[in-house]
């Protein structure tokens, strides 16, 4: 019997095709495929690279794969540099956050979507805002197990 997953619904939904972000980046940036490491194809390749990973979850190998048979840790070193230069320059931060809409993650008044898991690990609370989020989840969990048998069944690992 597989495990249930205890991710919210939102997150482990749709997986965001490579295609759909190489599109968003392409329309947006320019061309990410190009002969070698060409200018500014590179960065643009780099940015996408980034997005499928942080935010549709695929694999370095998978992506670079996609990318012309790049190797993953070529993969690696493109998400690397995105997240350096993302802490120090706002721009790039902004553009991909603007990317981010484009894709669905990030809602239309910026709020962060569920699906973006990277950016919302780093969100900080305060003490009594985590509190009041532990029993959120707790009442949410117990209404499950309380809603349906077979949840709690599979969560206490019976057959």
């Amino acid at each position: 019997m597989a495990s249930p997953s205890f991710a919210p619904e939102s997150l482990s939904g749709r997986r965001i095709p490579l295609a759909e972000i190489d599109s968003v980046v392409c329309a947006r940036l320019g061309p990410t495929r190009g002969l070698g490491n060409s200018q500014p194809a590179c960065f643009n390749r780099q940015v996408a690279m980034y997005l499928a990973a942080r935010v549709g979850r695929w694999s370095t190998k998978i992506i670079g794969r996609f990318y012309n048979g790049r190797d993953h840790s070529t993969v690696c070193h493109g998400i690397q540099r995105i997240e350096a230069s993302r802490e120090t320059d706002p721009e790039l931060d902004a553009l991909l956050a603007d990317l981010k809409r484009r894709l669905g993650v990030i809602n239309e008044d910026g709020a962060l979507d569920a699906n973006d898991i990277a950016a919302v690990s780093k969100i900080t609370l305060a003490p009594e805002e985590l509190a009041a989020l532990a029993e959120l989840v707790a009442v949410r969990v117990v209404d499950l197990l309380t809603s349906d048998p077979r949840r709690a069944r599979d969560f206490r690992g019976a057959s």
